[in-house]
């Protein structure tokens, strides 16, 4: 980024904004800049459309990839969310996604949107659960990200 002002801008703020805070007030610090389970759900989201379209192209090992990426950004969020666990794993994690999964394995096209269709749903459920039915998931149209 030479020329850029970047690379300067950057290197002149000094230790770093964390490391700059007294310790009593670097945790608080951290949570904020991670922010709710709002975060979490944005990862999640992403996930999910590029397996879709990974399942959906026949990019098995993309598709699997998204899912455990997905999963574990999940699961991340619910340390910092504990709350909302029992919803999330009862509606999502311990049956849609691993039948999801299950399908990528089989390189199942049929299967996987069969799969798919039902985890919606449980993703719309689970939303509904965590009082925030407003938010439906519907089928990706728009891929992200360029990977073939």
């Amino acid at each position: 980024m030479r020329g850029t002002g970047i690379t300067r801008a950057c290197a002149s703020e000094g230790p770093g904004w964390l490391v700059a805070l007294k310790s009593d007030a670097r945790i608080p610090a951290i949570q904020r800049q991670l922010r709710g389970f709002d975060t979490t759900m944005a990862e999640v989201s992403y996930r999910y459309g590029e397996m879709y379209f990974g399942g959906v192209e026949g990019n098995w090992d993309y598709a699997a990839h998204m899912a455990m990426t997905l999963e574990r950004a999940l699961r991340l969020g619910l340390e910092r969310s504990p709350s909302r666990k029992p919803n999330a794993e009862n509606l999502f994690l311990k049956g849609p996604l691993p039948q999801v999964v299950d399908a990528i394995q089989k390189k199942d096209a049929a299967l996987f949107k069969q799969r798919i269709e039902t985890m919606r749903a449980a993703c719309t459920a689970c939303h509904a659960a965590e009082n925030h039915a407003f938010i439906r998931i519907g089928v990706p149209t728009a891929k992200r990200n360029p990977v073939e």
